[in-house]
């Protein structure tokens, strides 16, 4: 672990991890930490002629770490109350393991031949989610319930679908987006599990770009981002972009935009909904200094509190979240390679200053 002093910003940032490969925190859309703070979980990317690649598990205040999962594993993310994680083992295993022991439990079967498109997800009914790819090669979205051995497909498109997260308060409603790698015509969408229907979410009007959506933790909201590129329709110009953040109710009828500011991708909401984070990333033609940004919610006062390497690929982005208690942001950090490297920052100290 290195601990360093932002040249930017002044403040005192943690670093666990160091390549040659990639270490990157979990996606924004799942939580990070167990229940009480004392771990967060990154993926190492496992290079050719090694075997130490998987989910591992880091220690905040020592940066001891622990193999949880190897390359068998995919789609690990952690329930959003139980101090369990979830992941497919071999492709279509679904595993719980406790986040304390690392012990893991067989839960069932996603159906055979086919794979996740992200990360599974639970609500606190203990009702798993995700998005998949059949054997046929449609796209479905598919539920494992408490005690059921085989996953049930709920959904099949034809569109390839994806960012599948079930509402943490609502096994009803299973959020996903038409995955493009892009812009989309229409986005977003929420199912309707019980009555077997979808419907768009935000509803996107012609040349509006939407764009890395999550929940909050207790379901009653949306983050989003809205896109607002100059020169959209003729194509980029390479002057600076706006990311909006915007929040959405449950239900996909009132949204609001919570702060508008130059370059801004993945946001994310703390538990108790007053704060947000966010990453400023070179995109769309535009190279700047990124890093991460925190937002105080009621105010919309935006502060650059760490400034980061640029990423060499999507999965070296940001992606920064809260912990659980919402005074402690991880982030990914690429190094002078692009490859993220795992880092923390105390909201304390950047409190103390705002």
């Amino acid at each position: 672990m290195r601990v360093y002093q932002d040249a930017v910003t002044g403040f005192t940032v943690r670093q666990y991890t160091e390549g040659p490969e990639r270490n990157a925190k979990l996606y924004f859309t799942s939580e990070n930490f167990s229940t009480n703070d004392q771990y967060f979980f990154f993926n190492k990317q496992q290079l050719p002629g090694k075997d130490d690649g998987g989910t591992y598990r880091c220690e905040w205040a020592t940066g001891e770490m622990t193999r949880v999962t190897d390359y068998d594993y995919s789609g690990f993310a952690l329930d959003r109350e139980r101090n369990v994680a979830y992941a497919c083992r071999n492709g279509t295993e679904v595993w719980e393991i406790s986040l304390d022991t690392c012990e893991r439990v067989k839960r069932g079967n996603l159906p055979a031949g086919g794979r996740v498109t992200g990360h599974l997800t639970a609500a606190n009914t203990g009702r798993i989610a995700c998005s998949y790819h059949l054997a046929n090669k449609i796209y479905a979205l598919v539920t494992l319930d408490a005690g059921q051995e085989e996953a049930q497909v709920v959904y099949r498109s034809d569109y390839r679908l994806g960012h599948a997260q079930i509402c943490p308060t609502d096994e009803n409603l299973i959020f996903y987006i038409h995955e493009t790698e892009g812009d989309a015509f229409q986005r977003t969408w929420m199912c309707d599990v019980q009555e077997g229907y979808v419907r768009p979410y935000y509803v996107e009007h012609p040349n509006e770009w939407i764009t890395h959506e999550v929940w909050a933790a207790d379901g009653a909201e949306m983050a989003l981002m809205k896109l607002d590129p100059p020169g959209f329709v003729d194509g980029t110009k390479g002057e600076l972009h706006t990311g909006n953040i915007i929040i959405g109710d449950k239900d996909g009828r009132h949204f609001d935009v919570a702060v508008s500011s130059t370059q801004l991708l993945h946001p994310c909401l703390s538990r108790d909904r007053k704060w947000l984070c966010a990453d400023r990333i070179s995109y769309l033609g535009v190279d700047i200094q990124e890093g991460v940004v925190l937002v105080e919610r009621a105010t919309g006062k935006t502060k650059l509190i760490a400034t980061t390497g640029s990423c060499k690929t999507g999965a070296d982005h940001q992606h920064p979240s809260f912990n659980r208690k919402g005074d402690m942001i991880l982030f990914s950090n690429p190094d002078s390679e692009g490859n993220a490297q795992v880092c923390t920052i105390d909201l304390k100290q950047v409190l103390a200053n705002w």
